[in-house]
């Protein structure tokens, strides 16, 4: 008798939402970027008004790059990658989901308080507290959701 062969579809709305995500937050990190960097150059560019000047788009800049560009790549790459390397669907299109539009919500969010002026003023650990328990919050999920897509092991 032949063997079965099993399909698995696997979940990759997730791995495309967290794609497209990266292209337009990207996107906005590196436009920002060109327009701290013009304001080096010319500092008019601020219109003198706060929220553009180069203080508090420089941190708008990094942690857009850092944790919307990178974060939603890497994101997208482990969704991708942990459903092919242990042959299985992810656990939750739920948390999958809860974890997508939370991470959103968290960059919209340090977009809107970085440029009005707040932040903690630590280099790359500029957000405030509200925010970094919505981001542990949303990692809980994320590994939540890739544990429990874990097979178990059998000894």
């Amino acid at each position: 008798m032949p063997a079965c062969k099993v399909t698995i579809e696997f979940n990759d709305k997730i791995v495309r939402q967290f794609l497209l995500a990266t292209v337009i937050w990207g996107t906005v990190g590196m436009l920002v970027g060109v327009a701290i960097a013009s304001q080096l150059n010319f500092w008019r560019l601020n219109f003198d008004l706060p929220w553009l000047t180069f203080g508090r788009l420089r941190p708008l800049h990094t942690n857009a790059v850092i944790f919307a560009f990178v974060g939603n790549m890497m994101f997208a790459g482990v969704y991708y990658s942990t459903q092919r390397l242990v042959k299985a669907r992810l656990a939750s299109d739920f948390l999958s989901s809860l974890h997508f539009w939370g991470w959103q919500l968290i960059i919209v969010a340090a977009a809107i308080t970085l440029p009005l002026g707040f932040s903690r003023g630590k280099e790359y650990a500029e957000l405030i507290w509200p925010i970094n328990i919505a981001v542990a919050f949303i990692w809980v999920v994320f590994a939540v959701n890739i544990f429990w897509t874990l097979p178990p092991t059998h000894m």
